[in-house]
This record gives C-alpha cells, sequence and structure tokens, in this order.
C-alpha cells in the first residue's frame, strides 16, 4: 500500500514538474519583450538634417531588421520588408525597404485609411504599458497618427503634428490605384520627439520603451500582415501592446 502511494505521489510531481517546463518554454517562445533591439544615435548634433542624410547614414551605419513573422495561417503572404531605426537629440528615425507583389497608394490625406493601401507602421509605447502611439504610412508617405490606450478610443494627431513629420518615398507623393507588378519602394522618416504629444520624451538617451514594426496590405488583391514581434490572436490585430518588443536607446 505504501509502494502505491509513493508511485501516486511520484507520479503526481513529474506530471506538476512537466506542466510548470511546457508552460515555461511556452513563455519563452511567445513572450516579445524577449526581442530586444538597441536604438542607437546617429547625425549626433545635426538638426533637421537632410532626408538624404539621414537615408545614408542608416545604410551606413544601422543594420536593417528583417520583418518577417507571418501571425495568421489565412494571410500567408511575406512580401520582403526591412527596417531601420536611430535617433538624435531632435527626431527619431525610420526607414522602410520594401519590395512586393503589387502596390497601392489611394490614401491621400491625414488619418485616413492608410492600412488599406500598401502600409507599414510603426508603434511606440513610451511607458511599456498598454498607452501607445501608432504611426502608419502608405507607400507614398499619406500618414495617419493615433494615441490611444488599448480599448479607448484613438486621440488622432492634428495636421500640425503630422505635417512635421518628414518623410520622402521613392514612390513620390501623388495617389495612383493598384498595380499588380513587382515594385520596389523605400520611404524614409524624420519624427520630431514632440509628435509623440502626450509625453515629453527628451532627452531619449538611455530610455527603454516598447513597440512594434509592421507591414500591411488590408485591401490589396493579396492581403497580408507581418511584424516583427508575434502576435497571438486569433484574427489580425495591430493594435496589442502585450504583444510589444523592447526598444533600448543608447
Amino acid at each position: 500500500m505504501k509502494c502505491v502511494l509513493l508511485c501516486v505521489m511520484l507520479l503526481s510531481c513529474l506530471n506538476q514538474l512537466t506542466t510548470s517546463t511546457n508552460f515555461q518554454k511556452k513563455n519563452q517562445t511567445t513572450d516579445p519583450i524577449q526581442k530586444i533591439m538597441k536604438v542607437h544615435q546617429i547625425l549626433e548634433g545635426f538638426s533637421n538634417p537632410p532626408l538624404e542624410l539621414v537615408s545614408e547614414s542608416l545604410d551606413s551605419e544601422i543594420t536593417p531588421l528583417k520583418l518577417e513573422t507571418i501571425n495568421w495561417e489565412e494571410f500567408p503572404y511575406l512580401p520582403d520588408v526591412t527596417v531601420q531605426i536611430a535617433y538624435n537629440d531632435d527626431e527619431l528615425f525610420l526607414q522602410y525597404k520594401v519590395n512586393e507583389q503589387s502596390v497601392k497608394a489611394e490614401q491621400g490625406e491625414n488619418n485616413g485609411k492608410v492600412w488599406t493601401d500598401s502600409c507599414v507602421e510603426f508603434f511606440l509605447s513610451p511607458d511599456r504599458n498598454d498607452v501607445y502611439y501608432n504611426l502608419e504610412m502608405n507607400c507614398i508617405g499619406t500618414a495617419l497618427l493615433g494615441f490611444r490606450k488599448k480599448g479607448d478610443p484613438t486621440i488622432h494627431g492634428t495636421d500640425e503634428i503630422i505635417n512635421s513629420i518628414r518623410r520622402v518615398s521613392t514612390l513620390g507623393s501623388s495617389t495612383f490605384c493598384e498595380k499588380k507588378e513587382q515594385t520596389q519602394w523605400k520611404i524614409t522618416v524624420a519624427i520630431p520627439w514632440n509628435v509623440f504629444f502626450k509625453h515629453q520624451l527628451k532627452p531619449v538617451k538611455g530610455k527603454k520603451m516598447r513597440g512594434n514594426f509592421y507591414k500591411c496590405g488590408d485591401e490589396l488583391s493579396v492581403p497580408h500582415f507581418v511584424s516583427w514581434t508575434k502576435i497571438d490572436t486569433e484574427k489580425p490585430a495591430f493594435h496589442m501592446p502585450e504583444f510589444f518588443g523592447g526598444l533600448e536607446f543608447e
């Protein structure tokens, strides 16, 4: 009887250990905070450097980050997308390079439905919680800027704030309907720190934030939803700060 009882106790302990180990492994593979990016300074001492110089500096100093996470099996298309990020005292710099099988840029007004076009996005949570900004831009640089706490209505940036974001695209700035042909394009962006209008982010060196990078095209002939960190939801959803990765400004 004692042997039977001992065996039962041992089996119970083994089950608990296995469950705990599996839980830890699951967390290790799905917790996006384990993806941490070091964000470096470039163009120190430069105020409003030309975007051509920003692009050259990003290409010479910053290793591109490839966006290659397909989160939902029903949307398997994976365009070739990289992003570079850096900063100086005045601005945050982004550069996306995209090679995709079709492009569209029908949205031409601030805070329009740019995610329905060929679109790249950057989400930032300065306080590493469920309060964040979303900057979304189609392939000609038309931008949407939002601030929200998850679950609350979005507060959009004003035209004045959005127009202060400097951007240039290799596809120009005029709208066009979908072109179903393989296309490469690049967009270079300089974002003044006061664009994050609910925060005082300067000085930024040494700060730790959270964020994510995306490429989408909700209404292209082949919709797609690609991200940096894995998003564990049933349906496409980018507004998920719990799945952001870490950004450390050095």
